[in-house]
C-alpha cells in the first residue's frame, strides 16, 4: 500500500510538471503580441507579387517595388513573395538593378520566398494576408488571416526568417483592418462584422451583419455584449498586453438602436458607412506628442471636397486627363501588351463621366461619418490630424454590363515611421497635383518628413468608394530579424 501511495505521489508530480510545461509552451503562454505599425524604424518590407488587374487592364507591380526600394533607406531589406511558376523570373529580371545591393549584415537586400501556387492565384495585398507577432525571444510569428485566398497559410516563412513560427489564424481579419502601436491595438468594426458567429451545431453561417439584419432594435444591448465577447477573444489572441480600441463600435450600435440602418455588406460599402468601420479607409498612425497623445491621421472628405470646389470645370477635366498619363507610365497592359494613354482613356472615360464632379457628390455621404469618427477618437484621448481624402464617385450600375471603374484618392493608407528624432511618412502621388500637395502639406504641418512614392496609382482604381494604397501593398517588420542560415553562406567563386 505504501509503495502504491508513493507511486501516486510520483505520478501526481509528473502530471503537475507536464501541466506546467504545457502552460509554459509558446503555444499556450501569452508571450506573443502584434508588432507595432508605427513605432520603430522599418527594417524589412514584405511584398506580394500577384497578378493585379481591373476591367481587362493589368499592371506591373514591380513598378511600385522599384519606387519603394529607391525611396526607402538602403538598410531596409525586402522579401518578395512569389508564385512557383515562371513569373518569378519576370520579377527577378525587373529587379535585376537591385540584386547587387547588400544590407549592413552582408546579405542581399532583396530576397525571394516562393509559395506553392501560381502567380495568377496569389493574393497581391501583403497587408491583408497575415498578422505578425513577436514572442518573448523576439522570434517572428506569422498568423494566417487570408480569407481563404491561396495559398494561405504560407507555411515557409522560416525559409527566410530564422526561428519564425507559422500559425493558422481562425478569424476573418477584414482586410488590413488592424493597426497596432506599442501600447494599443486598433481594430475596425468590420473585422467583427464578418466574424462567423454561427451557433454551435448550426448549419447556416451567421455573421454580425446577418444578426444585426434579423435583430430588433430592442436587442441592441445583447447584440453589443455578444460582439464585445468576440472582440475580447481576438484581443487576447493577438495582443494580450495591449489595450483594444474599436473606433466604429458606438456608431454602429447607435445606428442600430435607431432602427434606421440596414446591415448588409453592399449597403455598407456603397453608402460610405464603411468609412466608419474599415481602418484602411480612414486611419493612419502617427507619433506620441509632447502631451502624451497618440497622433492619428484621419481621412477628411470635406477637406478633399474643398480642393475640388476651388477648381473651375476646365481645370477638373485637365486633372482627369492627366491621370491616364500616370497609369500608362505604371506599365498597364492588356493581354500582355502595353497600352497607351489614349487606350486607357477610352476604356475608363473619366473625362466623359466627370470623375471629380462625381467624387464631389460622394463626399456628401462620407463627410459626416468621417467627422463623427474623428471626433469620437478625440474623446478617447487621441490627437487627430485631418488628411484630405476624395472617395470614388463612379460605381457599378445595374443597368450596365460593364463595371464602372473610378478612383479613390486615399492618403491615410500610408507607411509611417517614428523612432529617435525621426518622423517620416511615405505617401502616394496620384497625379491630382492640387490634392497630392494638400495631403503632403497636412503631414508636414504635423511635423513629418514626407516621402513621395510613384507606382501605387493603379491600386487606387476601384468600383467602390475607396481604393487600396501603400499600406495595403506592404507588410513591414520593425524589430531586428535573423535571416535563415542559407543567406549567410559564402558565395561561390
Amino acid at each position: 500500500m505504501k509503495k502504491f501511495k508513493k507511486l501516486q505521489v510520483v505520478f501526481s508530480i509528473i502530471v503537475f510538471l507536464m501541466l506546467v510545461s504545457a502552460l509554459s509552451y509558446p503555444g499556450y503562454a501569452l508571450e506573443a503580441n502584434m508588432v507595432s505599425n508605427v513605432d520603430g524604424k522599418i527594417r524589412v518590407v514584405l511584398l506580394h507579387y500577384g497578378e493585379m488587374g481591373f476591367g481587362g487592364l493589368w499592371f506591373d507591380m514591380t513598378i511600385f517595388f522599384r519606387h519603394l526600394m529607391d525611396k526607402m533607406d538602403k538598410d531596409v531589406g525586402f522579401v518578395v513573395i512569389v508564385g512557383n511558376d515562371g513569373k518569378v523570373d519576370v520579377v527577378k529580371e525587373a529587379l535585376k538593378p537591385y540584386e547587387a545591393q547588400k544590407l549592413p549584415d552582408g546579405t542581399a537586400r532583396v530576397k525571394y520566398l516562393p509559395v506553392e501556387v501560381k502567380t495568377s492565384q496569389f493574393y497581391p495585398y501583403a497587408r491583408d494576408a497575415y498578422l505578425i507577432q513577436t514572442d518573448k525571444d523576439n522570434n517572428l510569428i506569422f498568423l494566417d488571416s487570408g480569407y481563404n485566398f491561396a495559398p494561405f497559410p504560407i507555411l515557409n516563412f522560416d525559409d527566410v526568417f530564422a526561428g519564425a513560427k507559422i500559425r493558422a489564424g481562425m478569424f476573418n481579419r477584414g482586410g488590413g483592418n488592424i493597426r497596432t502601436t506599442d501600447k494599443e491595438i486598433i481594430i475596425g468594426m468590420d473585422t467583427f462584422l464578418g466574424v462567423d458567429a454561427t451557433r454551435r451545431h448550426g448549419f447556416l453561417k451567421d455573421t454580425f451583419y446577418t444578426m444585426a439584419k434579423n435583430k430588433k432594435k430592442e436587442d441592441t444591448a445583447l447584440l453589443k455584449k455578444r460582439l464585445i465577447a468576440h472582440a475580447e477573444v481576438i484581443n487576447h489572441a493577438l495582443a494580450p498586453a495591449k489595450k483594444m480600441v474599436i473606433p466604429g463600435l458606438d456608431y454602429f450600435f447607435e445606428e442600430f438602436a435607431k432602427g434606421e440602418f440596414k446591415f448588409t455588406r453592399k449597403i455598407v460599402h456603397s453608402t460610405g458607412s464603411q468609412a466608419a468601420y474599415h481602418t484602411d479607409v480612414y486611419l493612419g498612425l502617427g507619433h506620441v506628442d509632447k502631451k502624451g497623445r497618440r497622433v492619428l491621421f484621419i481621412a477628411d472628405s470635406a477637406a478633399g471636397a474643398k480642393v475640388v470646389k476651388k477648381m473651375p470645370d476646365a481645370e477638373r477635366r485637365e486633372v482627369e486627363r492627366g491621370l491616364y498619363k500616370g497609369l500608362a507610365a505604371e506599365g498597364v497592359t492588356a493581354v500582355g501588351i502595353p497600352v497607351t494613354e489614349e487606350q486607357v482613356a477610352k476604356r475608363l472615360r473619366w473625362e466623359h463621366y466627370k470623375l471629380l464632379d462625381l467624387s464631389l457628390e460622394k463626399t456628401k455621404k462620407t463627410t459626416e461619418v468621417l467627422d463623427r469618427t474623428a471626433k469620437h477618437l478625440e474623446t478617447l484621448g487621441y490627437r487627430v490630424v485631418r488628411i484630405p481624402y476624395l472617395p470614388n464617385g463612379l460605381h457599378d450600375s445595374k443597368e450596365r454590363h460593364d463595371i464602372m471603374f473610378g478612383m479613390g484618392f486615399n492618403y491615410s493608407n500610408v507607411l509611417t515611421e517614428v523612432y529617435d528624432n525621426v518622423k517620416k511618412v511615405y505617401i502616394p502621388r496620384y497625379g491630382f497635383k492640387q490634392l497630392d500637395e494638400a495631403a503632403a502639406r497636412a503631414y508636414r504641418e504635423a511635423g513629418f518628413r514626407v516621402v513621395i512614392l510613384d507606382g501605387p496609382l493603379s491600386t487606387a482604381i476601384t468600383p467602390r468608394n475607396d481604393g487600396a494604397g501603400l499600406d495595403c501593398l506592404t507588410s513591414e517588420i520593425r524589430v531586428p530579424v535573423r535571416w535563415a542560415k542559407k543567406y549567410y553562406a559564402p558565395e561561390k567563386k
